[in-house]
C-alpha cells in the first residue's frame, strides 16, 4: 500500500493550506476587525477566530464538494478548533497547561531531564569522564550544543 500516492499528498497539501489560510485571516483580517469594534483584549482574539470558521463555511459552499476545497476547509476548520482547544485548556488548567506544553515538561524533562545534566544532552551521569573511541576530541559533558 502506498501512503505517498498522489491523492494523499493533494489532501494533506490542502489541508495544511487551509490551516495556513485561516492563521493568516485571523491576523489580517480578524483580529484588526475586532479591534475596531472595541473588544475587550480577551474578548478580540475568541471573536477574530471565528473567521476561520465563517471562511471554511463559504469555501465548503463555494467549491460544491470538490476535494481541494474540501481539504482547505477542513484545514481552516482545525486552524479555529486548535485556537478554542488550547484556549479552553488554558483556561481550565492555568499555570499546570503552560508549564507542560511550554517547556517545563516537555522540553526540560525530556530532552534534558531537567536540569542539563540528562544523557540526551549533556554527560552521563554513571560516566561523567567517558569518551568513545571515535577520535572525537570534544569532552565527555559537552552536551549535543556545546560544540
Amino acid at each position: 500500500m502506498n501512503f505517498l500516492n498522489k491523492e494523499t499528498l493533494i489532501d494533506a497539501a490542502a489541508l495544511g493550506a487551509g490551516v495556513v489560510a485561516g492563521r493568516t485571516a485571523v491576523n489580517m483580517i480578524g483580529t484588526p476587525l475586532a479591534a475596531k469594534l472595541k473588544l475587550s483584549e480577551e474578548t478580540t482574539p475568541l471573536v477574530a477566530n471565528l473567521l476561520p470558521i465563517a471562511g471554511g463555511i463559504a469555501t465548503l459552499m463555494i467549491g460544491k464538494g470538490n476535494k481541494i476545497a474540501t481539504g482547505l476547509a477542513n484545514g481552516m476548520f482545525a486552524s479555529s478548533a486548535a485556537y478554542y482547544v488550547d484556549y479552553a485548556l488554558q483556561k481550565a488548567l492555568g499555570d499546570k497547561y503552560t508549564k507542560t506544553i511550554a517547556g517545563d515538561v516537555m522540553m526540560g524533562e525530556v530532552l534534558m531531564n531537567g536540569d542539563g545534566n540528562g544523557v540526551l544532552m549533556g554527560a552521563a551521569e554513571d560516566m561523567p569522564n567517558y569518551s568513545s573511541d571515535s577520535y572525537d576530541f570534544t569532552t565527555a559533558d559537552a552536551g549535543e550544543l556545546d560544540y
